[in-house]
C-alpha cells in the first residue's frame, strides 16, 4: 500500500502502518471493514488497533451497539519524532552521566596513551562532539585555532559547536590567527558575549593550517586544508604538559606586537 514504506521509516511496524493507513482512508469504521482492507486477520487488528491507540494514532468510540475506530489527523505522526527525539535525549543525558565511571574502567587497565584517529569531514564533526561531551560545566578548553581555515568547514555564523558551548557553561581561551583584520576585531569584540578570552597571534608567528583544542585529559588536533583528518589523544601527562605550553604562548602573544 502506498506510503506504507515511509509509516515504516517512522517507527511504525508492518500491520501497525496497514491498518493506520486503512483507518484513514476508510473514516470512522468497524473493525471488519478495516482487517479486510489492510489485509489483516480480525484478531490481529484488534491487538494492532490497541497499540495504535497506544500511540495516539487511533480513537475509539462508541455509536450505537457499534464499536468504531478512527485515525487521528496525519500530523499526529509528528508525535513520533517528538518521542524519538526525547528518547534520544535521555539516553544521552544517561550516557553522559555514566562515563566517567567508563572512563576510569577503562584507564585501570593500563596507564599508557590512548590515539584515535578520524578521517573526513564527520571525523572532525565527532571530533567537536567529544570536546562537548567530555568537558563539565566551568570547565575551560584552550585552542590554536587557524580562524580562515576552521571557518571554510565549520563557518562561525551560528555554530552548533559554539551554541552547545555557551549551553553547557565550558569556558574556552583561544589563540588565533586570521588575515582579516575586521574578523580579527570582530572576535575580540565577541570574546566576553560567549564566555571566551582570545588572542590573536600574527601568521608569522603561526602559519599552521591545524589546529589544537586541549580538553580535559584529552588534545585533539585536527587539519582543516586538503584531506581533512584529526587525532585525538587521550593522556593526563601529555594534556597537562600542553596545558602548560598552552599558558606560555598566551602569555607570549601579550608581548607580540598585533599592528
Amino acid at each position: 500500500m502506498i506510503f506504507e514504506t515511509e509509516l515504516k521509516k517512522l517507527g511504525l511496524k508492518d500491520k501497525e502502518a496497514a491498518v493506520y493507513l486503512s483507518c484513514l482512508q476508510l473514516g470512522p469504521s468497524p473493525v471488519q471493514p478495516i482487517a479486510r482492507k489492510a489485509k489483516v486477520v480480525r484478531a490481529t487488528t484488534y491487538v494492532v488497533l490497541e497499540s495504535l491507540m497506544n500511540r495516539g494514532l487511533v480513537t475509539q468510540y462508541k455509536e450505537g451497539k457499534k464499536t468504531l475506530f478512527s485515525a487521528e489527523p496525519p500530523r499526529q505522526l509528528m508525535r513520533l519524532l517528538e518521542k524519538e527525539q526525547e528518547s534520544i535525549q535521555g539516553k544521552r543525558l544517561e550516557l553522559e552521566h555514566i562515563l566517567p565511571e567508563l572512563q576510569v574502567l577503562m584507564k585501570a587497565a593500563g596507564g599508557r596513551p590512548t590515539v584515535r584517529y578520524f578521517s573526513g569531514l564527520e571525523g572532525l564533526h565527532a571530533m567537536r562532539q567529544e570536546i562537548i561531551m567530555y568537558s563539565k560545566p566551568g570547565d575551560t578548553i584552550y585552542n590554536f585555532t587557524p580562524v580562515e581555515h576552521l571557518d571554510a568547514i565549520f563557518p562561525q555564523i551560528d555554530d552548533p559547536f559554539t551554541r552547545q558551548r555557551m549551553a553547557k557553561g565550558i569556558r574556552s581561551k583561544t589563540l588565533f590567527t586570521t588575515r582579516s583584520r575586521k574578523l580579527r576585531e570582530l572576535l575580540l569584540a565577541q570574546a566576553q558575549l560567549d564566555v571566551s578570552e582570545r588572542k590573536y597571534i600574527p601568521l608569522a608567528y603561526f602559519p599552521g593550517t591545524s589546529g589544537m583544542t586541549i580538553f580535559g585529559d584529552r588534545i585533539a588536533i585536527g587539519t582543516f586544508v586538503g584531506k581533512l583528518m584529526g587525532v585525538i589523544i587521550e593522556s593526563q601527562p601529555m594534556t597537562e604538559m600542553m596545558k602548560k605550553l598552552f599558558e606560555l604562548a598566551w602569555i607570549g602573544a601579550s608581548n607580540i606586537d598585533e599592528t
